[in-house]
Parts: C-alpha cells; sequence; structure tokens
C-alpha cells in the first residue's frame, strides 16, 4: 500500500491544499513555509486513530492551535488516496475540536469506481457504483431486483474506526426487502473478462436479521494466499500505515550520550531519545549491529567500530573504536548520532519514513549517503529541508516545493522535471540556485 495523494483543509497553515507523493519526496522551502505541519498531519492522525486519545491536540495546547488561523468553528478535514494492489482507496475524515471536546463530524472510505462508504453524524450510508455492481452480479440468476445503489440506515455508530465492518451495531430500519435482492454471505463473483474476484460480504448487527450486504473487490493477502473484501483488508492496513510510520524530527543528541537502563523498545520516539536501548536489545539478540546498518555507517566513518557496555550501576552505553581509539559517548559526533538514528529507521522498514530538516549535523558527503540509502530502502519517504545542498543532491522529481502565500500553505511539483533539467544547464545554473532564485517555476511554465 502507497499513499498516492494527501488534501489538508484548515489545519495550521495548510488551508485547502493538495500535494502528489511518490515513493521518495522532498519538501524543500523557506522557514514557517508550512513542511514541518504536513509532518504534524501523520502525527495527529496516529493519536486519533492508533493512540485513540480523547484530546488529540493537547500537545498542540488545544484545538485553537491548529486549526485555520485559529477559527474553532472550523473543521479540520484530511483525506488520502493510496494504491492498494492496483485499486484507488480514498480514506476522509472531518474532525472538530470546538468547545475543548474533539469529535469526528464524518469519516469516507471509497474504492474508487466500485463503492463508497460514509458514516457522517449517526448515519452510515453504503454507496455502490451502478455499472461495475451490474457488471459484478451479471452472471447470478437468484437476483431479481437490482435497484439497491444505496443503503442509508440509522445506527448508533461513533465512528468508523477504520474498522466499521467488524463492529456490533444495535438493529436498524433497514428495509429487509433490500437483502433479498443479494446472494449470501461468502458467495464468489469471478468476472472472466476482467479476471477479478468480487466477494459478497456484511455489516454483522446484534439481530441475525439484519445485516447490511456489501460486495467488495477482493485481494489475495498472507502466506496462503488468503482471499479478503478489500474494504475489510484496508482498514488492516490502514491501522498498520498509521502506526507503523517512522517520524524523525530535532534528534536528542545529550540524551543519547547519557547512559540508559535496557528496555524493550518497538520503535524510534521521534527525538530517537531511546536509540540505544534499541540498538543494544539489536546488539543482544544478533551480537553485532545489522549489516544494512553496518555497512553504510562504515562508509561515513572509515575505520569505526560500535560496541555496547553496561555501566555499574546496570545502565547501557554505546562506545565507539576509531581505529585504536576509544570514543565514550560525549566524545562521539553529534553526526555520528544522526546518521546511526537515520539507518537505525531504515532497517526497521516502516511503511512511510518521515524525516524533518535532514540536513542537521550532517556533512555534504554523508547527506548524499543518506539520500543514497533512503531511495532504496523499501519505505516511502517524505523528508523536508530547505538546505540547497540536498536540492542539489536530488532530483528534480522528487521535489516538492513549499511556498507560503497570504499565509496559506501551497505545495508545488516541477511538472516537467526534464525539461527543467535541460533549462538549468542551459543557463548554466544549479537546481538550488533555480529554487532559490524562482527560475524553475519559470523554466517550467514556459
Amino acid at each position: 500500500m502507497r499513499l498516492k495523494k494527501l488534501t489538508v483543509k484548515n489545519f495550521k497553515s495548510l488551508r485547502d491544499c493538495e500535494i502528489e507523493l511518490g515513493k521518495f519526496n522532498v519538501l524543500v522551502g523557506a522557514n514557517a513555509s508550512g513542511k514541518t505541519n504536513l509532518v504534524e498531519v501523520f502525527k495527529l492522525l496516529r493519536k486519533i486513530y492508533v493512540e485513540r486519545d480523547t484530546n488529540p491536540f493537547l500537545e498542540w495546547w488545544g484545538y485553537n492551535n491548529v486549526v485555520w488561523a485559529g477559527k474553532e468553528e472550523l473543521p479540520i478535514t484530511v483525506g488520502m488516496l493510496f494504491d492498494v494492489e492496483g485499486y484507488d482507496v480514498y480514506f476522509e475524515t472531518t474532525f472538530t475540536g470546538t468547545g475543548g471536546s474533539f469529535r469526528i463530524l464524518k469519516e469516507v472510505l471509497e474504492i474508487r469506481n466500485y463503492m463508497k462508504i460514509e458514516k457522517e453524524g449517526r448515519f452510515l450510508t453504503i454507496n455502490h457504483d451502478k455499472n461495475w455492481l451490474e457488471m459484478a452480479l451479471s452472471e447470478l440468476k437468484t437476483v431479481e431486483d437490482r435497484d439497491f445503489l444505496i443503503y442509508k440506515h440509522f445506527a448508533n455508530l461513533s465512528t468508523l474506526d477504520l474498522e466499521v465492518i467488524e463492529k456490533e451495531l444495535p438493529a436498524s430500519f433497514v428495509d429487509k426487502s433490500l437483502l433479498k435482492t443479494l446472494p449470501g454471505k461468502g458467495t464468489s463473483i469471478y468476472d472472466s473478462q476482467s479476471k477479478v474476484a468480487y466477494t459478497i460480504s456484511e455489516i454483522p448487527y446484534n439481530s441475525s436479521v439484519h445485516r447490511i450486504p456489501i460486495v467488495s473487490p477482493t485481494i489475495k493477502w498472507g502466506q496462503h494466499e488468503t482471499i479478503s473484501p478489500l474494504y475489510w483488508e484496508f482498514g488492516i492496513l490502514m491501522n498498520k500505515f498509521l502506526w507503523g510510520p517512522i517520524i524523525l524530527r530535532q534528534i536528542f543528541i545529550k540524551e543519547l550520550k547519557t547512559p540508559q537502563y535496557p528496555r524493550k523498545e518497538a520503535t524510534l520516539k521521534e527525538d530517537a531519545s531511546n536509540l540505544i536501548p534499541f540498538l543494544y536489545n539489536i546488539w543482544l539478540r544478533e551480537g553485532m549491529l545489522p549489516e544494512k546498518i553496518a555497512k553504510p555507517l562504515s562508509i561515513a566513518f572509515p575505520d569505526t567500530r560500535v560496541f555496547f557496555q553496561l555501566t555499574e550501576d546496570g545502565r547501557v552505553m554505546m562506545k565507539v573504536f576509531e581505529n585504536d581509539l576509544e570514543l565514550a559517548p560525549p566524545g562521539i559526533s553529534d553526526g555520528f548520532y544522526k546518521v546511526l538514528a537515520l539507518l537505525t529507521a531504515v532497517y526497521l522498514k516502516p511503511p512511510l519514513l518521515i524525516i524533518d530538516e535532514i540536513e542537521n549535523s550532517l556533512h555534504p558527503e554523508t547527506l548524499e549517503l543518506i539520500i543514497d540509502t533512503l531511495r532504496e530502502s523499501e519505505s516511502q519517504v517524505i523528508i523536508t529541508t530547505h538546505s540547497p545542498v540536498v536540492v542539489d543532491i536530488v532530483e528534480p522529481s522528487d521535489l516538492v516545493l513549499v511556498d507560503k502565500e497570504e499565509g496559506e500553505t501551497v505545495f508545488r511539483r516541477i511538472k516537467d522535471p526534464e525539461k527543467i533539467k535541460k533549462s538549468l544547464n542551459e543557463k548554466g545554473i544549479t537546481l538550488s540556485e533555480g529554487w532559490l532564485y524562482g527560475s524553475l517555476f519559470e523554466s517550467d511554465d514556459q
């Protein structure tokens, strides 16, 4: 599953913006242009849907500090378009914190050109694409009436929670005659022309009679190639996507240089302050640093070796050998810790890796090594920067140019990257010079 597009409305400076995302994305812009605000969108979604925080705005000291221009009457909307096994799957959530009360106002889950589930207030709407539904059911002889494109019913459902089809709901006002138009749950339909399978599944209710049928494309999943409805699998995938991202911002170097007590760590914290206990667990398990960390680390810092040692009071600290010189934590450079944190994040293979201001503490040659490693990783990557050095390392097609116009953040991708490269070469200027002096858009629009 890969995130193709992100839309945000009314979050900080992201008044009404849209950003198309590839596998490797470099957000470049001046200070306070809104790059970090995009990073914080993912933090907020994780608080809402994974941590189930009842006050997800507390970190920002209240809803008024995250909503556009402090206008608490406005809701925030975040939409995400994913590629899931070749299907376009869209999830959108709208929420508010006005009056100090967090509420989800509306949620949409759509498999484009197939079906859409909408939850607004206490109403749930299921809408199938008419043409696709007719095609999917065309071979079924038991269907008498196919005029059932929309099911709307009353349900005491607080949120989709990305698991709507697994929730037990109270009895609804569904017209039971609608249920007679579909075959039973689990029925498989195979379209020989498109070679795509579909299944009929149901949203369960307390009463065995009140069930809402959904016809959905299916995908193969897992080692045993289990065939499951796509909209059901998406809930699981989405939860993993929001739980799995690693966000690295300002790394807490002072904490890394202080011995810490060993503890189990599932992933890296935002400031990488738990890096040493995390690596120590790997060291104990494997007896060394993994090659995917050790190999690029040795390129950035030749003739160095890493090992861990327990202090007398049972805390763990990292030491580094440069040839025969032993360096205790205070003598290890900040850049070494930064590179080690970035390589560890890549090693974890998160679905999405977000790095804010990647250039901090890193030499240009080391930056190039890290960027190459990120580009070749299995993760979808978003990095932010305002460094010309980073701009000159990456390709024009990687860039997302971030500007602020009348207080609103605007994201732009270069329309024709090859044309830009040719134009800059003819003018004898670098990509960063084209960005700094505004000639990228001029060349792109000609």
